[in-house]
């Protein structure tokens, strides 16, 4: 019985000591004023890369650095006599010249480094120049995309773009211009921000001079024409006899000389600026017609016009898929089933649009 006890206890003790020693692996930080990663074990000599401590969900690795020579470059990296570290990783760079500067590009005497990415390896940003390359940024990078340029071109996200480098300026968050040419600046949403594949800045139209009036994050106006690009609508450049005034609506909308609406780029002078009403994100209607993504909805009455979902709608007569008429739908009883996505009367259902039979 004793000899019971005794084994019951020893493993208890075990038990706590692991369970001490599992909730106990970080210490201090290194350099807390500098970091909130790196971290001196509690017990072992090592040092510890998590990140801001909360290793249970962010990640604990512990690194084969030395830990008495071992400091903090920033943030995410950190260096000892032999290795650099990014995200606790030991990366191929040139140690010796290897630094990161105030403005937080990594560098060294050969290469400059993007950092922005994911994954666990710096890459090199090809035929950028090491001593002159610097941020180029426009309201201090407030659109996450991270510009660079050195004395001959001009970087986006680690990838060099063909563009004058005297020149050009980045105008608003989608549109761009050198001395010959205007520029959008493209969003591929399937690749991961910061990627270089994640962007493209695309030549759309000869530069027509002037001075660029920046209107809002997608619209501006050179001389009399309008430019703008969105996710909508990657470019327009609409033209007028003059430009008296314009008023911003929302990111999408703009008002010209108070009377024409300027939607994703494209001029809707059928509708009734005085009586506009924006609905949600792509339905919006006057006293005369409803519209829905620039499109006139045939038959839709705007007295008696209600959204029923994001592209679901229905007046007191019809009901309306985006700016699709739903033929033999009882309005009255025509809902829409978040769970399902199946709109329906109780009779006729559709999913996409699409009658199901």
């Amino acid at each position: 019985m004793k000899a019971t006890l005794l084994i019951i206890g020893v493993l208890s003790v075990i038990s706590l000591v692991l369970l001490i020693s599992f909730f106990h692996r970080i210490g201090k930080p290194v350099n807390a004023a500098l970091s909130d990663a790196y971290y001196h074990h509690a017990w072992k000599s090592k040092i510890v890369y998590s990140p801001m401590g909360n290793w249970f969900e962010l990640g604990y690795k512990e690194l084969e650095a030395d830990p008495v020579s071992f400091m903090v470059l920033s943030k995410e990296f950190g260096k000892d006599r032999t290795s650099i570290f990014w995200k606790g990783t030991p990366q191929k760079v040139h140690h010796p010249s290897f630094t990161v500067d105030t403005q937080r590009i990594p560098r060294d005497s050969f290469h400059v480094y993007n950092d922005f990415g994911y994954g666990d390896s710096l890459f090199v940003i090809d035929d950028a120049d090491p001593i002159s390359y610097e941020p180029f940024q426009l309201n201090k990078d407030m659109y996450y995309n991270h510009w660079g340029r050195d004395k001959k071109s001009v970087f986006i996200d680690g990838k060099r773009i063909d563009v004058d480098r005297a020149t050009f300026v980045l105008l608003n968050k989608t549109l761009a211009a050198d001395a010959a040419n205007l520029y959008s600046i493209d969003m591929n949403y399937e690749h991961e921000p910061g990627s270089p594949e994640g962007i493209q800045v695309v030549k759309r139209a000869d530069n027509p001079g002037g001075v660029p009036h920046v209107i809002s994050d997608t619209y501006l106006q050179i001389n009399n024409a309008l430019v703008m690009s969105n996710w909508k609508n990657v470019f327009s450049m609409i033209n007028f006899d003059r430009i008296d005034s314009v008023r911003v609506i929302d990111e999408r909308n703009i008002v010209v000389n108070l009377t024409i609406l300027v939607s994703d780029g494209d001029r809707l002078p059928d509708v009734d600026v005085p009586s506009l009403e924006i609905l949600n994100r792509d339905f919006l209607k006057d006293k005369f017609s409803v519209y829905y993504d620039r499109n006139k909805i045939a038959l839709a009455d705007p007295l008696t016009f209600t959204m029923v979902s994001e592209y679901y709608s229905k007046d007191e007569k019809h009901a309306f898929y985006k700016a699709q008429v739903l033929e033999g739908v009882d309005p009255e009883k025509f809902t829409y089933e978040y769970s399902t996505d199946i709109a329906g009367d109780g009779k006729l259902k559709f999913k996409d649009g699409i009658k199901l039979f």
